[in-house]
């Protein structure tokens, strides 16, 4: 019975991994998306500073902040919300496309947007990718997985072990 239920964990596991260079896929897709859709709405502003302020973008955050009508400033302070939102994104899309796996993976897992996680497990679809990378993860994580769950076996039995009785002699 437990070598079924071990080869049944080892697949489960598997399959978790086999998903995740799908996920951080469907992740950057996503992360992708939502970085152009920043730099389209900063260009615009680009272009008004452009034709007003001399193309500087910070100076026109700036005498925005610095207006006495409450929707001037509100505006500036958008701005300079979506300009570090674009350098955010930018900096965090880089890290994720390292040429390394691995290195991709840690930076991926390290350092993932909550609101982007949240949005691409609520369309994420499932798919087996039959790449090098996709069977390594899924093995690695289940025999990970199926090691953990041994050593925790082994360490939760440790202290109900009874030990021999010597004979009295």
């Amino acid at each position: 019975m437990n070598n079924i239920l071990d080869r049944c964990f080892f697949t489960i596991t598997f399959i978790l991994g086999v998903q995740l260079p799908e996920f951080m896929q469907q992740y950057q897709q996503r992360l992708s998306g939502h970085l152009n859709e920043a730099q389209l709405q900063l260009a615009q502003f680009q272009d008004i500073a452009q034709q007003h302020f001399e193309g500087s973008l910070t100076t026109m955050i700036t005498r925005y902040k610095g207006n006495s009508e409450a929707s001037i400033i509100n505006t500036g302070e958008l701005i300079e919300r979506l300009s570090i939102r674009v350098e955010y994104l930018n900096a965090h899309l880089e890290q994720i496309k390292a040429t390394d796996y691995l290195a991709s993976v840690y930076q991926f897992i390290w350092h993932l947007d909550k609101q982007i996680t949240v949005a691409t497990l609520e369309s994420f679809s499932m798919a087996i990718p039959l790449e090098l990378q996709a069977i390594a993860t899924g093995v690695t994580l289940a025999i990970t997985t199926l090691i953990l769950k041994e050593l925790l076996i082994i360490a939760v039995r440790a202290p109900f072990k009874t030990k021999p009785v010597d004979e009295v002699k």
